[in-house]
């Protein structure tokens, strides 16, 4: 039946991507699929608590194994949802139009952080400032990130950041003008 759609064209062929997203997580069992995500999970932890381990190097001038062992942790944190969902599935959950722009502001954070590390023209003496900055840029981007995948948070989050400056400004007798 599958070859007749596919020959008459009603089937959509698989893309190479597609392809390799399918055969890359066999079907899993739930506990399968919760150990894989525990797992992983405890190993970003793991990888993410031993960066601040790496804190007082970072602060010394040498920020690789800082910035190696955050990075890497919060990468295992995000793909420990391929447990959850399946590759293909949380893949396409990423470069979904509600959360293409914080998939790819977490990327672009992910790679600065380690262009700023590893590019060699950076003065030193500015060099961990930079670092820094990248860092908690990179763990607000993880943290949006991850906010987009529970429902209405994102929405909830705005609404607080909109809603407690008005009230500390009604509260001390502020008075806003909007043009």
């Amino acid at each position: 039946m599958n070859a007749v759609r596919k020959a008459v064209g009603i089937e959509k062929k698989q893309t190479v991507t597609d392809q390799i997203l399918d055969e890359s997580c066999p079907k899993l069992s739930y506990n399968q699929r919760l150990t894989g995500y525990v797992l992983c999970m405890s190993i970003g932890f793991i990888l993410t608590m031993g960066s601040l381990v790496r804190l007082k190097e970072l602060l010394h001038g040498e920020p690789k194994n800082f910035v190696i062992y955050f990075t890497f942790g919060n990468l295992c944190a995000i793909a420990s949802c391929f447990f959850l969902s399946g590759p293909k599935s949380h893949c396409k959950k990423m470069i979904d139009p509600t959360r293409r722009i914080a998939t790819a502001f977490y990327l672009i954070t992910i790679f600065f952080t380690f262009f700023v590390v590893f590019y060699e023209k950076i003065p030193d003496d500015g060099r961990v400032g930079i670092i820094i900055l990248c860092v908690f840029i990179q763990w607000i981007a993880m943290l949006w990130y991850t906010i987009s995948f529970i429902p209405f948070a994102r929405d909830w989050v705005c609404m607080c950041c909109c809603q407690a400056p008005r009230d500390f400004c009604k509260k001390h007798g502020i008075e806003i003008r909007y043009k």
